[in-house]
């Protein structure tokens, strides 16, 4: 063949870099329909046909958290089983929709793997949007952060695999993980999405002017993403898994550097302890209160008990003995709140002035209905140990429709798990239709006012700040920085040992870094939207 003629190797190669390059363009992403995306959830917005919650940016985030934004809201907005299936199946035909057209266009490979995609994230994002549920209707963060970690893991391990260019999910999947799950790209559009969410939470006119400014962030993320990964990507996940590692061991073993304080001088008249929700004779964190710390005696302390006056309780782990109330079960503490406000009056009517109480969970809202409603003259100081000022969300009573019914219903069926941990709980009990049943419940007994002549103080836990969308400040003399213990453990830690005796010896109390309560607004966004009351 004469020189200067292509050869056939020459033509194979050329046709295969033109194939090649063909499927690199068709295969290159498409941001338009972003904004599209942007448009439909600003106008669904201010139509009232979503909530305005610093959540409302998540609807155009870096899939598959757009899905999760749609299951929060499905789970609590549906008005019944079968709504919440048609709007389901609607939400997810529209998601491979967009995911196909950011992928390069709308093929069936393209629909098949994005559907496929989908319904592999939907399970694990279905049980963190009904964890994050729980914990805003039972007021247990630790269902939240539970709920957090579960959506964390299945984001991190799923963002990357639409843009591998791959159209089998399994192989997408591996060639992420060998790209070390594009951290690199992930981890700065993750910051970026968390202080979206703290400016909706802390400027709520900025809501939906921000959903289009979180749309550019996920294109951005999709741009860099559809690049090749960067040089040796499986030493930069080993790096960001190693910073997380030390960044979380860090913060666990810092949290107890507060010691118990000066003991104080004897105290005159007595304290009553009340336990919270679940708890039992001689069983729950407020039975173990180190008293002799707080500077009253054995013979000063008494122990309330949700089955009313009687001549004692089992000791169980109590640091004094019980000799008084009656003994009492998990299921007493979830009687009526009239009922439990009328005992708690009985069981004070005779206790050595000046009386404090210290009411712990639950028994927050049984002190505050007490005093507010004029019951209890005799007390003198009311300490409030991890407070729930809100009750955000609810849900209808077995087998009604109405907002929550799915989310209502799925509670009722998983419950029974939390038998493994010990924990009982009725949601159709008297009290939990009461309070926690019912949207807004406990802003109306907080909103009532105290007895001018009643000290109070207010000790809440950091942990539990994301599930009080109002904030975490009550009507008190006293709010105490947020306590960096969970929740259950309050009247044991050291921390609540010096807070007391400070308030009680009219010193100031211990200084509360800015940073403390920062928790709640970075993580309020990825939970629960809150319920019209």
């Amino acid at each position: 063949m004469p020189d200067g003629y292509p050869t056939e190797v020459d033509l194979t190669t050329k046709l295969g870099r033109g194939l090649a390059g063909a499927r690199e363009e068709r295969d290159t992403p498409q941001l338009w329909p972003l904004a599209a995306v942007s448009v439909v959830v600003v106008l669904l917005a201010l139509a009232g046909a979503l909530p305005q919650w610093p959540g409302l940016p998540h609807f155009v985030a870096l899939p598959p958290a757009d899905l999760h934004a749609d299951l929060r809201v499905l789970l609590t907005r549906a008005p019944s089983v079968p709504a919440f299936v048609a709007l389901l199946a609607v939400v997810l035909a529209v998601r491979v929709v967009v995911l196909c057209l950011l992928l390069g266009g709308l093929t069936w490979r393209r629909a098949r793997f994005a559907a496929l995609f989908y319904a592999v994230a939907a399970l694990p994002l279905l049980l963190a949007a009904q964890l994050e549920f729980m914990a805003s209707a039972l007021l247990y963060s630790r269902l939240f952060w539970a709920a957090m970690t579960l959506l964390a893991l299945t984001w991190f391990l799923t963002a990357p695999m639409p843009w591998q260019r791959e159209e089998r999910l399994r192989t997408a999947f591996t060639r992420s993980w060998r790209h070390g799950l594009r951290v690199e790209v992930l981890i700065p559009y993750a910051l970026v999405l968390i202080l979206l969410g703290v400016l909706a939470d802390n400027f709520p006119v900025l809501t939906i002017p921000l959903i289009p400014v979180s749309a550019l962030a996920t294109g951005v993320a999709i741009t860099f993403l559809a690049r090749p990964a960067p040089h040796r990507p499986l030493r930069r996940l080993a790096a960001a898994a190693l910073a997380l590692a030390v960044a979380g061991t860090v913060f666990t073993v810092t949290r107890g550097a507060v010691d118990d304080g000066p003991v104080p001088e004897p105290r005159e008249g007595s304290v009553l302890l009340m336990s919270g929700i679940n708890s039992a004779s001689g069983r729950g964190a407020i039975f173990e209160t180190d008293i002799e710390t707080l500077g009253y005696t054995c013979e000063q302390t008494f122990y309330f008990s949700y089955s009313g006056p009687g001549d004692g309780q089992p000791r169980g782990v109590a640091t004094c003995p019980i000799t008084t109330g009656a003994p009492y079960t998990p299921e007493d503490t979830q009687r009526p709140l009239a009922e439990q406000v009328e005992i708690f009056a009985e069981q004070i009517a005779d206790l050595p002035r000046p009386l404090v109480v210290a009411g712990h969970s639950q028994a927050v809202w049984v002190v505050w209905q007490a005093l507010a409603s004029g019951v209890a003259p005799e007390v003198d100081a009311a300490l409030f140990v991890g407070p729930f000022p809100q009750s955000p969300v609810g849900y209808p009573a077995a087998d009604d429709d109405g907002e929550g019914r799915v989310a209502g219903d799925l509670l009722r069926l998983l419950i029974p798990l939390a038998d493994l941990v010990d924990f009982d709980f009725d949601p159709d009990a008297p009290l939990a239709q009461e309070i926690l049943a019912t949207p807004d419940a406990a802003s109306s007994i907080i909103a009532e006012p105290l007895p001018d002549d009643v000290r109070s103080l207010s000790m809440t836990s950091a942990t539990d700040l994301p599930l009080m969308p109002d904030g975490w400040h009550l009507p008190v003399d006293r709010n105490a920085c947020p306590m960096r213990v969970a929740h259950p453990y309050l009247p044991i830690r050291a921390v609540f040992h010096q807070e007391v005796n400070r308030f009680l010896d009219g010193r100031p109390a211990l200084d509360c870094p800015a940073w403390r309560d920062w928790g709640a607004p970075v993580s309020r966004p990825f939970g629960t939207p809150p319920q019209d009351p």
